[in-house]
């Protein structure tokens, strides 16, 4: 199973400077710095996506009332559905 892709893309050439003393200064290659500068955009972007999920769920109340009934109480009422 092939575990890396192979991309060609074109970048401003003081990001590849920037990247170029980066990966110097930390004894890295190019390509695992890109990859760490992706991860951490793509846990980012995940990051505000919940964040948003969480800012819409304290606007609508039913969530609210069940937040505020304690999900001690709420995982009661799920396990009561099982029996």
């Amino acid at each position: 199973m092939k575990t890396t892709t192979t991309f060609t893309s074109t970048i401003s050439p003081e990001l590849i400077r920037w990247m170029d003393s980066i990966a110097k200064s930390k004894k890295r290659t190019r390509r695992s710095v890109l990859e760490e500068a992706i991860k951490r955009y793509k846990r980012d972007v995940a990051r505000e996506y919940l964040e948003e999920g969480f800012k819409r769920a304290a606007n609508d109340p039913d969530v609210v009332e069940m937040a505020e009934w304690g999900m001690g109480e709420y995982a009661k009422m799920l396990n009561s559905f099982d029996a």
